[in-house]
């Protein structure tokens, strides 16, 4: 199953799930009603029976108490995950976590971060913030509605126990529920069970009042009494099954995301003796944290003690995890000692593949197709390694400025100018008059460093900056936001790859752009696709004849009859944002013709570059369809100046 089979399955599950919850919801309703009916019918001293439910309460009392039961529900249901509107950052923060990618405090928490990079920049999704919880427990969570959102949870045990092996094999295990769309089900499980608690604390209201009163209308007390007794054990009973099936679908999915991570990792002794240091460790993967259990499914091992029967339990028997992970496995497990190797050198770790950290290089149509195919979503071993030679190319004084929320707007700023040297002198200008003077200078200093970026690194740094800049309070973020827009617009034109990166940043920091704005036309997502086609096909040719062959390979691609290509004065960044938008709103399976269709029309020339490739992961960010670096250092070949040479001739003969 690839990337977008398993986002299909995810939006499937989702729909799964809130209609086994309404059925729940439903059966609810249904004994509440006949609580009330039964209680109504003894305190009048009537006879009760299902038949007279109506005679007893009343159609419209029936029709008033399935309202109110349903009204109840859904605002605690709305009211949790309002609560969580902020995503993975609001559950790390319930949890008593704290940010550590801007403040790193030993060098534990360094090395996590940096396994943490190196596993975001390989699987090219942003970089998401990392919280510590300071427990002594080893276990991990990830959480959030979306990639941009994500954050990955940590404890101090976590980080100080485990190797760099096993730490980047919880790792791992962590980013395969980011990429295989199971955090949003996740916080929607929190809201939807909250909604169910409701009716047992509503039931408990009602046994207080009961309580009060005067002598008169004791009946009526005892009644309230048995109607507050009654939701209680609704309420609880509605939760009992509403935590049956949050295991259920929870411990399925951990065996998934192991499986993953070997997949990521090619190493499955790194999750597996992380599962060993589990059971060995004397503080186990129980948390502290006062409200833990309320996002027990989200923990890589069980967050909270064995429950009756294991009935409620989140994950599978650590034994059985590691058993499919080392069938050779002995039953003994292991015992954790103090100061797990802490470092792990990056720069010989940049020497893995043999291949110099940044090296440019082209790819082939194949290639890329490969790439949407088999590695979206799926990165393997050599995406981890190429990772990290990624993030050695990038200087050290970038990695520092990019954690720094004041410098990071500095590099943002500096990947944003335009290449031409008399544009480029415009923009500085034009940043010295409206950014802070502090900002500017930091644009000057770090600027010999940036002159020294791989091409391929612009992306893993962009990346980088992202928590940092999730770090800026509002009124700064307004400002710098406002600052992008007008550098993007200095130029009165619009440059592909500018655009691409301000739009990688802003689906990080805000999420999917321009809802509101999307079209209900029948044909608008195949004008969209038409539209991204054609911006790649007049960035990638300097001619209207090339950029036309190329737009039309790119139609074909897709199965779409030939329009006629739009002009480049018709790319404006308004259009391109609503055509973005738009691709993106598709459903999953639809996306991996449109990303091809994409390589099509940049490889129409038989080769896409380096600068191409990095396009093309950009638009597909934006896309949700994060694509891996794709590692490699083919030479573009000899005599592509020469072609094209020779098409510039044919374009003036015609």
């Amino acid at each position: 199953m690839n990337f977008f089979e398993y986002q299909h399955r995810a939006r499937r599950n989702s729909g799964l799930l809130t209609g086994l919850f309404a059925l729940a919801v439903t059966l609810l309703i249904s004994i509440t009603t006949l609580l009330a009916a039964a209680m109504v019918a003894w305190s009048r001293g009537q006879a009760f029976s299902l038949s007279g439910i109506g005679r007893i309460l009343g159609w419209d009392a029936v029709a008033s108490i399935a309202l109110a039961i349903a009204a109840v529900i859904a605002l605690g249901s709305l009211y949790k995950l309002r609560q969580l509107a902020a995503g993975g950052r609001a559950v790390a923060e319930s949890l008593g976590g704290r940010k550590i990618n801007v403040s790193q405090h030993s060098a534990a928490e360094r090395r996590a971060l940096n396994v943490v990079e190196e596993m975001a920049i390989a699987s090219g999704t942003p970089v998401p913030d990392v919280y510590l919880l300071d427990d002594d427990a080893i276990n991990a969570f990830a959480a959030g509605y979306q990639p941009g959102d994500a954050v990955i949870g940590l404890t101090r045990g976590c980080i100080e126990q485990l190797d760099r092996d096993e730490l980047q094999g919880v790792v791992a295990h962590e980013f395969s529920h980011i990429l295989n769309g199971d955090m949003r089900l996740n916080i929607r499980i929190v809201g939807l069970l909250n909604g169910i608690l409701i009716i047992g604390l509503l039931g408990y209201w009602l046994l207080r009042g009961s309580t009060f009163g005067s002598g008169r209308g004791n009946r009526g007390r005892v009644a309230l009494l048995g109607i507050g007794a009654g939701l209680v054990a609704i309420g609880y009973t509605g939760t009992f099954f509403g935590n049956l099936i949050k295991s259920a679908v929870s411990r399925q999915r951990e065996y998934l995301a192991d499986a993953s991570a070997v997949q990521f990792t090619r190493n499955n002794a790194g999750i597996a003796g992380a599962l060993k240091k589990i059971g060995g460790y004397s503080g186990g993967s129980q948390l502290k944290a006062g409200r833990a259990a309320e996002f027990s499914h989200l923990y890589f091992a069980s967050g909270l003690k064995k429950s009756f029967a294991n009935l409620f339990s989140t994950h599978p028997p650590l034994a059985d995890r590691i058993g499919r992970l080392d069938p050779h496995w002995n039953g003994h497990f292991s015992r954790t000692g103090e100061g797990a190797g802490l470092s792990v050198s990056t720069a010989q770790d940049a020497q893995v593949m043999g291949v110099a950290p940044g090296s440019p290089g082209a790819a082939t149509f194949d290639t890329i197709a490969s790439a949407i195919d088999n590695r979206i979503g799926n990165p393997d071993e050599q995406q981890v390694h190429y990772g990290r030679q990624l993030l050695a190319s990038v200087p050290a004084a970038l990695k520092q400025a990019a954690h720094d929320p004041f410098a990071a707007r500095a590099l943002i700023y500096h990947l944003l100018l335009c290449e031409d040297p008399q544009q480029r002198e415009q923009q500085w200008q034009l940043l010295q008059g409206m950014t802070h003077p502090a900002v500017f200078r930091e644009m000057q200093k770090l600027e010999p460093a940036l002159a020294t970026l791989p091409p391929n690194a612009r992306l893993p740094l962009l990346d980088l900056c992202v928590p940092a800049l999730k770090s800026l309070v509002p009124q700064q973020y307004q400002v710098f936001k406002r600052n992008l827009i007008r550098l993007l617009r200095s130029d009165n034109r619009v440059e592909l790859w500018e655009w691409a990166l301000y739009r990688v940043l802003m689906h990080a920091l805000e999420g999917t752009p321009d809802r509101q704005r999307l079209s209900g036309k029948s044909n608008a997502q195949r004008d969209a696709n038409a539209f991204l086609l054609a911006a790649i096909a007049h960035t990638g040719q300097a001619h209207y004849l090339d950029a036309k062959r190329a737009y039309e390979t790119g139609l074909n691609s897709l199965r779409q009859a030939i329009t006629p290509l739009p002009a480049a004065a018709d790319i404006t960044l308004q259009r391109l944002d609503k055509a973005l938008a738009i691709a993106a709103a598709a459903t999953p399976l639809r996306k991996p013709a449109l990303l091809k269709a994409m390589a099509a029309t940049a490889a129409h020339d038989g080769i896409i570059e380096a600068r191409e490739v990095e396009l093309l992961r950009a638009v597909a960010d934006s896309l949700d369809c994060p694509i891996p670096p794709i590692p490699g250092n083919t030479p573009l070949p000899a005599d592509r100046n020469a072609r094209r040479r020779q098409g510039d001739a044919a374009n003036v003969d015609h």
